[in-house]
């Protein structure tokens, strides 16, 4: 992962338009040649990553801003990849940086780019710089019910502290604030609770306002097949360490006695 003082830091290959960045977790190390994953994969599985891949996008977008439980930032990162979103954004906050944890995530983080920063005018600015829409779940006056905003464009969905809730800065440079509709006496929920929700209902709005949900560009979608064909090769790192011995045997036999 890439660290700087200010701004992004990334743990996964950046969007478009983004500098280069290197993958996620131990997958780092562990690559096949290029233009091989595919051959060590099984038809039925090249198949699913290609629905999979063919169901992503990079227009819907989630914040999570200053969270203290790192057992809530897996829950949303296992959500987001369940519902197809390939990019989120954690705001680190003073009390505890963003920790990945596979029991809970069930490794759905090594198939995501996580994008890290330390300032939230920062992060948003620069998803508004990119079109984005800024939601933020805020309980207040003037906030809507999420069915009631539109999702035809690019939209970031802001998640706050779990004690706290969204920052005063995060509220100034939203475009709207939404509520999820309460019917008991509970007037909350548990951060990853509530994101789920509101992933599930911006995916059906989209669905219905633009018709579908996977929206990546060819290149992108090409790019992302071949990454996931990788990660999805369980003894990658033994095929490259094999395939590269073999390569450098091939180079000693082939050079003058």
């Amino acid at each position: 992962m890439s660290r700087g003082a200010r701004g992004p830091r990334t743990a996964g290959p950046g969007a478009l338009q983004r500098p280069p960045a290197a993958p996620c977790g131990e997958e780092a190390g562990a690559r096949v040649p290029p233009g091989a994953p595919g051959a060590y994969l099984v038809e039925e599985r090249k198949a699913r990553i290609d629905a999979v891949v063919a169901a992503r996008t990079r227009t819907l977008t989630v914040v999570m801003e200053a969270f203290c439980d790192p057992q809530n930032v897996n829950a949303v990162l296992r959500t987001c990849e369940a519902f197809g979103i390939q990019e989120l954004h954690a705001i680190e906050g003073p009390m505890k940086p963003f920790d990945r944890n596979r029991k809970i995530s069930q490794n759905a983080d090594k198939w995501l780019d996580v994008h890290r920063w330390t300032s939230t005018r920062e992060c948003l600015e620069h998803l508004r710089g990119q079109g984005f829409a800024v939601y933020v779940t805020h309980l207040g006056e003037g906030s809507r019910a999420l069915g009631q905003l539109s999702f035809a464009g690019k939209v970031a969905l802001v998640f706050g502290n779990e004690h706290r809730g969204v920052s005063p800065e995060a509220l100034a440079l939203a475009d709207a604030s939404y509520a999820i509709p309460m019917r008991g006496f509970v007037q909350s929920l548990n951060v990853s609770v509530a994101a789920a929700i509101s992933i599930a209902a911006a995916v059906d709005r989209r669905e219905a306002e633009r018709g579908r949900h996977g929206d990546l560009a060819a290149a992108d979608a090409a790019a992302l097949r071949e990454r996931f064909y990788v990660l999805a090769v369980k003894q990658r790192a033994r095929i490259a360490k094999a395939e590269a011995a073999e390569a450098r045997r091939a180079r000693r036999g082939g050079e003058p006695g």
